[in-house]
This record gives structure tokens, C-alpha cells and sequence, in this order.
């Protein structure tokens, strides 16, 4: 899909990445383009895929998610996670912003958000050990994000 993408739509993702509420006057502008270019390039985008929506950017520490951790599910040896099921017993927990299947030593990577220790405590023990299959978990507490974008371009 990159290589649909030229030079202009880069930057107009760019520009919204920047700041998403910007007008099609304003990226018209930004990008010395008319406004029917403008959008038009963001109708073809959103009907190839590329842009799924608009969505806020929002501070996690201000909505309940002061504490985070990366969570490593493991199902260990002679064990198999049936995908299906994980899947499901996954979206239906509380406090998870992210997930997904990787490869090494863990099956399965979770970000977790909690307002507090004690609700990540209670997360990692009651939650998270109702799910069948696992055999073992990592977590890691994250000090500081460094890095957040809400994504990347080609040659970022």
C-alpha cells in the first residue's frame, strides 16, 4: 500500500497526524492544494483503506490509566492456546488498550492501563487468571513512554 502513496498523501497523513481537527481550508493551504483536491485525496484514502476514521488523541493519566504494563501471556509447554477463545476471553477484559499474537517466547503481548497498583494487582490475579490456557505471564511497568505516535509513514 505504501507504494500507492505519493509524496501529497504523505503529507496530508502527516499534516492530520499533527493535528486531526485541522479544516480542509487549513490542509489546503498547509499543502498548496485546492480544497476539492484535498478532498478528494481523502476520499480516495478512506475508500482504499488507509484512513479508518478520525479519532481523539487522549491522555491516558487524565481517563483512568495513570499505571501502565505490558502483560506476556504465555501458554508453556504441552499447552495450546486455541485462537478463537483467546481471542474472545481477550476483548472481553477490562483494562487491555492492546493486543496481540507474537512469536518468541510469550504468545501473546497485552498493554494494560489501570487507574492504580492495586487495580493492576487485581487485573494480573483475578482477570487475566480466569483465561484458560495460560500457563505463565510477564509484566513490565512501564516508567515512561518515550515514544507514542498513532502511526508511521513510509521511511519514519
Amino acid at each position: 500500500m505504501s507504494s500507492q502513496l505519493d509524496e501529497l498523501d504523505q503529507q496530508l497523513l502527516a499534516a492530520l497526524r499533527d493535528d486531526g481537527r485541522r479544516s480542509i481550508t487549513a490542509l489546503a493551504e498547509h499543502l498548496r492544494l485546492s480544497r476539492s483536491a484535498v478532498h478528494a485525496r481523502l476520499d480516495r484514502l478512506t475508500d482504499d483503506g488507509v484512513l479508518h476514521g478520525f479519532a481523539p488523541v487522549v491522555d491516558p493519566a487524565k481517563v483512568g490509566g495513570s499505571i501502565a504494563a505490558f502483560v506476556l501471556l504465555s501458554g508453556g509447554p504441552g499447552s495450546r492456546l486455541e485462537l478463537e477463545p483467546l481471542r474472545e476471553q481477550l476483548q472481553a477484559l477490562p483494562h487491555v488498550e492492546y493486543a496481540a499474537l507474537v512469536t518468541g517466547e510469550a504468545d501473546v503481548l497485552l498493554l494494560v492501563r489501570t487507574d492504580g497498583l492495586d487495580q493492576l494487582r487485581g487485573f494480573l490475579l483475578e482477570q487475566l487468571g480466569a483465561v484458560t490456557g495460560l500457563r505463565g505471564t510477564l509484566t513490565l511497568l512501564v516508567l515512561d513512554e518515550v515514544i507514542r505516535r498513532p502511526f508511521l509513514l513510509p521511511g519514519e
